[in-house]
């Protein structure tokens, strides 16, 4: 509806300068081809193995050729109906042949699926001689271990961990995730089995991200828990079967990205991304300024997950809370003061360490009101899960592969036995160990490994 929307306000653009209708129509046309079809053209060229699909030929030759139709139809006599019906026969059974392979998929596809050989088989008996807690699973994306943090930093986080500790938590202090990015390291936990079907890792494909996120809304954790009589509660970023997000996909737009992807923005947004982050976010904060609330995403998520900690029922729950924090943007200093609009999107990559660092004070102390609201108002009787869905992953020098992954994790169990756990453990057996401590569901556990993923890029 937006890009309707946009060609509609181009068409009546290029109306105001051209008078006659149908050469304003093939003007706007070739603007907005270019535009969604940006990435099949590059795609196209790199394929004539010359630099043409470089920016600094593509660009100036679109201009060109704008210049060259412009000058065409202005002094064309030609009624131009043929080419007219030719496309819009033409683009008729386009759009047709889409449709008809987007129901075939919907309806009769198979759904992308991980290999999960442990997992799939589960028979969903109920354990009559089990407790069943409620659970919150809190997600603070991007946020590093402890370790982590003073091995690449000399950042000491220790106070958190104090904290933690004293609140009955078992902090896993060389905890990792097995993928780094989001879809995929949350498709991996909540699946508990690694990734099958990513042909090029370090060339993900919008295919790639769409199949992740159908694992995730279909996940076998939300599977085996509602057998088991849990009510879904979610306040994250995705979808989960039957239980939508009731979230803003702000910096992680899933829904959109099969549409977005190959677009001349998301081209550019995919290879320079600092360039369009600072834009995008200044445009936001342009709206945020106009309408009357303001609250950030982050805090209205830890308000909903404080709020559903104090209603009780007698059906168990299973909480699922997925923050932006310690992650981009960073929207307070190390003082906990807010930061000005200005400041926050300069984010480049010569301050992100620092103002990452920066930000973890706030994330700290909001992490910390939140746990002890939730124990607070379940009388320490809810399984609390603490987990960042990988390590900070901004790369730079003197760092090693593995920093990426090694994320903060820590488990709270009511009767505060953590026997089961140990100090390692990755993202893929992390409710293996749960599911095996609260319902003796005897699922061995996988060798902790790490998979580096990177977008496909032009």
């Amino acid at each position: 509806l937006t890009y309707e929307g946009i060609a509609a306000l181009l068409l009546l653009f290029v109306l105001l300068i051209n008078k006659k209708h149908l050469k304003a129509v093939f003007i706007s046309f070739y603007i907005t081809c270019f535009y969604l079809f940006f990435g099949a053209i590059r795609d196209w060229l790199m394929g004539l193995n010359l630099p043409l699909y470089e920016y600094r030929f593509i660009i100036p030759a679109f201009f060109v050729f704008l210049l060259a139709l412009i000058i065409y139809l202005k002094k064309t006599g030609k009624t131009l109906l043929k080419l007219t019906s030719f496309l819009n026969l033409l683009l008729l059974i386009l759009i047709i042949a889409d449709s008809s392979a987007a129901l075939w998929k919907s309806f009769w596809s198979n759904r992308a699926k991980a290999t999960l050989p442990q997992t799939s088989n589960f028979n969903y008996l109920n354990c009559d001689t089990c407790k069943k807690p409620d659970i919150y699973f809190l997600i603070f994306d991007e946020y590093a271990s402890s370790l982590s943090l003073k091995t690449r930093f000399g950042y000491d986080n220790s106070n958190f961990d104090l904290f933690l500790k004293q609140k009955g938590f078992y902090v896993i202090g060389n905890s990792h995730s097995n993928y780094d990015i989001t879809p995929f390291s949350m498709a991996s936990i909540l699946n508990m089995s690694y990734l099958q079907g990513l042909s090029h890792p370090t060339a993900l494909t919008i295919k790639d991200y769409a199949n992740s996120n159908q694992l995730i809304q279909n996940n076998q954790v939300i599977s085996y828990l509602s057998h088991q009589g849990y009510d879904i509660v979610n306040y994250s970023i995705f979808d989960l079967n039957g239980h939508h997000s009731v979230l803003e996909q702000t910096f992680l737009p899933l829904k959109t990205k099969p549409i977005t992807d190959q677009t001349l923005l998301g081209c550019i947004e995919k290879e320079n991304g600092w360039v369009i982050y600072g834009l995008k976010f200044k445009l936001r904060k342009l709206i945020e300024k106009i309408e009357s609330n303001g609250a950030s995403e982050n805090e209205r998520t830890i308000e909903l997950a404080k709020k559903e900690s104090r209603v009780h029922s007698i059906r168990p729950k299973f909480i699922y809370v997925h923050l932006f924090l310690p992650h981009s943007p960073f929207y307070f200093d190390k003082n906990l003061h807010k930061r000005n609009p200005e400041e926050v999107a300069q984010l480049n990559e010569n301050t992100i360490c620092q103002e990452y660092l920066d930000y973890l004070p706030y994330t700290n102390q909001k992490a910390e009101d939140l746990i002890n609201t939730i124990q607070q108002n379940t009388n320490n009787s809810a399984v609390i899960i603490f987990m960042g869905d990988h390590g900070f992953r901004y790369y730079h020098a003197g760092d090693n592969t593995f920093s990426l992954f090694e994320n903060q994790n820590a488990i709270y169990f009511p009767d505060r036995d953590h026997s089961s756990l140990n100090d390692s453990i990755s993202g893929v057996n992390e409710f293996r160990f749960i599911l095996n401590k609260l319902f003796k569901t005897g699922l061995p556990l996988l060798k902790d490994s790490i998979i580096i993923l990177a977008n496909k890029r032009k």
